[in-house]
């Protein structure tokens, strides 16, 4: 079998019907990580003429002048076929060696074990150590399985719905009732989603400072939002939740007229104490919905029509809908405006033929007490399986560069904590 660099079209013939594909082994990932200082080319493995095997690799110099390679969520090959995995490791360890590259980096979206929606293992007796020890043999580095989100480039820990073959009716059915109860209540305080166009990406961009901010986080510039859509085009989808506040003010007013109905009912029965206290609830129901009217019309002075709430972003490559990430503004949180997204993004990955909704990272520790616990509780509400995969591998060409590699990384992580914590002060 030879390894050899090959042309993006055959490579993403290939990868679009590989079982292991996902939008970081495209053409459109490694266009954009370009943006941010990579490079990128192509590799593939032939068994005589067949293609067995490929890999997108992305690489950059690092502050020691040698290159670090990464295979985002590579490399496409049969994992299980030991002989493929010996000959792509020999042939890419010659390959990065020869680029003057220390090692390469891989993520492979290879369930660990497979787990429910409260993220208890199904059988406890098929799990991939066997795998990693192979690849271990065979020099990888592994980073172990790590519980904590924020220790790999990639998430190890991701929550999914499977959509294949259900109805709209059918996924919100299995929804939890604070979901359900979080959607309704958007629905009927006037909340709406609209797919963001570019000229208004200002919007979202000020969505994440906003997030950013209050949960320490550095955010991107507004260019880097740019690039995805101009680089991901289709695949790159924003929603933004707005608050109608004509819209509101409306469905409050219906619900008075509703009130005022049910006490001219309430007044033509005989008198009784069911029908006093029935009276004197919808009064009262009345007078907090004009004071709820009030409320939306100084917002509606103050800010407009149509208020931002919240936002969202989504890639979506094949049959995979995945949520990236997104924010809310903090004196917006009554409006659970999130969930209404979530829906609205799933309805259409349902109306364009996904198999799989990905909502993405989380982190290992599902405990209550877990760090993330929120973020995990917010996505298990739509129902789904939690994923783990096996982890991330080194695979070092030079065990000399490797180690003042992993010097010069510590300090770099070490002073963007410190600019984070300047930016909270």
């Amino acid at each position: 079998m030879t390894l050899k660099e090959i042309d993006e079209q055959e490579f993403s013939s290939f990868a679009i019907s590989h079982p292991l594909f996902t939008f970081h082994q495209t053409k459109e990932w490694a266009n954009l990580k370009g943006k941010n200082g990579w490079g990128h080319c192509y590799v593939g493995l032939y068994d005589d003429k067949k293609l067995v095997g490929a890999s997108l690799l992305l690489f950059k110099s690092t502050p020691i002048k040698k290159k670090m390679f990464y295979a985002p969520r590579g490399f496409l090959i049969d994992f299980d076929n030991m002989e493929i995995v010996k000959e792509f490791t020999k042939g890419i360890k010659d390959f990065v060696k020869k680029c003057q590259g220390i090692f390469i980096k891989i993520d492979p979206v290879i369930p660990y074990q497979e787990r429910n929606v409260n993220g208890k293992v199904v059988n406890e007796n098929i799990n991939r150590d066997e795998l990693i020890h192979n690849l271990k043999s065979l020099g990888y580095r592994h980073y172990g399985l790590n519980i904590n989100s924020h220790k790999e480039l990639q998430p190890r820990w991701v929550f999914v719905l499977p959509i294949e073959g259900k109805s709209t009716e059918d996924i919100y059915s299995k929804f939890d009732s604070r979901t359900k109860r979080s959607i309704k209540k958007c629905q009927n305080s006037g909340v709406i989603v609209e797919q963001l166009k570019e000229k208004d990406l200002q919007v979202f961009k000020s969505i994440m400072e906003h997030t950013s901010k209050r949960r320490g986080f550095l955010d991107r510039p507004v260019t880097y939002y740019h690039n995805m859509i101009d680089i991901l085009n289709d695949h790159c989808k924003i929603y933004i939740s707005y608050l109608d506040t004509n819209k509101a003010i409306e469905l409050l007013t219906n619900s008075i007229n509703e009130e005022e109905k049910r006490i001219l009912q309430f007044e033509k029965t005989k008198e009784s104490d069911k029908s006093k206290q029935g009276i004197i609830k919808s009064k009262e129901l009345i007078t907090n919905l004009h004071n709820e009217i009030d409320k939306i019309g100084i917002l509606q002075k103050e800010k407009g029509n149509k208020i931002p709430l919240g936002g969202a972003l989504f890639i979506q490559y094949g049959k995979e809908r995945t949520y990236i990430f997104g924010g809310s503004y903090k004196e917006y949180m009554n409006y659970p405006s999130q969930y209404l997204i979530q829906w609205t993004s799933i309805m259409d990955a349902v109306n364009d033929g996904c198999n799989i909704y990905n909502f993405y990272g989380i982190d290992g520790n599902l405990d209550k007490d877990g760090e993330m616990h929120g973020v995990y509780e917010f996505k298990r509400g739509f129902d789904g399986e939690v994923r783990e995969y096996i982890g991330e591998f080194d695979l070092i060409t030079s065990k000399f560069y490797y180690a003042v590699y992993k010097i010069a990384f510590k300090m770099y992580k070490l002073l963007k904590r410190v600019k984070i914590g300047n930016k909270e002060e």
